[in-house]
């Protein structure tokens, strides 16, 4: 079970199939997965033409999308 913990609103990655996929935390469904673990509500874009989709994932399968600042 992973202690990482996420944000509404904040970016992260996921698998969706064989590729690797943005998304924003939009819940946190808190513990109610299998043994406890947290859920999270993820909003993404399968395509980049197609509408919304939402993904119910634990904390152990979202990772953390490095922020970057740019300065003109």
């Amino acid at each position: 079970m992973s202690n990482k913990r996420f944000m509404p609103g904040q970016p992260v990655t996921f698998k969706y199939g064989a590729r690797s996929i943005q998304g924003v935390v939009k819940e946190d469904r808190g513990p109610i997965g299998m043994k406890g673990r947290v859920l999270y509500l993820i909003e993404f874009r399968p395509e980049v033409q197609s509408p919304y989709a939402y993904i119910e994932l634990p904390a152990d399968q979202l990772r953390e999308v490095a922020s970057t600042i740019c300065v003109n």
